[in-house]
């Protein structure tokens, strides 16, 4: 493997670190049960980039690690932290071998012939998305019910994006229980977060075009060929 590639991804890994750290040792107005869930969120964001980046080459691999290293240095501000500096040192080094030409030969520049579409990337997405919402729009504190929420959505995701049919119906039936409670045990703005994106996963989740992903494919098979037949005719 190429050690550019891995030097650059490595850096915005480093500096989403950094930040994550700043921002829970000094997390201002967001307390720090809330400021758990939301790096628990960004770092599996953060990993979700590098594992596309030099896994599988995709150019989205790039964008996503330049978001998750912006919102960490914009999270390592928010407090007084002695590691902001160093934070945006490390993230401008690593968003500029992001963006700069350096990845071209590296990344995949062919479209995918197959691609999951809007719907399914969302639901499984929503693994790494759910833990930064809801740790915001809980930030005086997370309890169970937040976490319930979070978890279920994760495990959902995971199910959805390996193509097991109860990933799909988490979605459908677990989360809008779990977000009905969390919704119920969160202040009046954090409550309207909530809620929208847990209608949003419900309704996404029975679109057709969620069932892309579950559904199995089987090839028409060819007729069995009787050897007897060929045998007989050799003869």
């Amino acid at each position: 493997m190429n050690r550019l590639p891995i030097a650059i991804g490595s850096s915005a890994f480093l500096a989403v670190t950094l930040g994550a750290a700043a921002f829970l040792v000094d997390s201002g107005p967001i307390a720090q049960s809330s400021a758990a869930m939301i790096l628990f969120g960004l770092l599996g964001v953060a990993l979700g980039g590098l594992s596309g980046l030099l896994l599988v080459r995709a150019p989205w691999a790039r964008w996503l690690l330049g978001v998750a290293v912006l919102f960490a240095m914009l999270l390592a501000s928010i407090g007084g932290s002695g590691l902001l500096w160093i934070v945006v040192g490390v993230g401008a080094t690593a968003i500029i071998g992001l963006g700069g030409p350096w990845l071209t030969l590296w990344v995949r520049q062919q479209p995918v012939t197959d691609q999951l579409g809007t719907v399914p990337v969302s639901l499984i997405a929503s693994g790494a998305v759910a833990p930064v919402l809801v740790g915001f729009a809980s930030y005086q504190g997370v309890g169970l019910s937040q976490w319930a929420l979070v978890m279920s959505t994760i495990a959902s995701a995971w199910a959805y994006g390996r193509g097991l049919p109860f990933g799909i119906w988490g979605f459908r039936a677990v989360t809008p229980i779990f977000g009905l409670v969390a919704v119920s045990r969160t202040g009046r703005l954090g409550s309207i977060a909530i809620a929208v994106g847990t209608l949003l996963l419900v309704a996404m989740a029975w679109s057709p075009l969620a069932k892309r992903v579950t559904a199995v494919i089987t090839p028409p098979l060819p007729s069995p060929v009787s050897r007897r037949g060929s045998g007989d005719a050799s003869r």
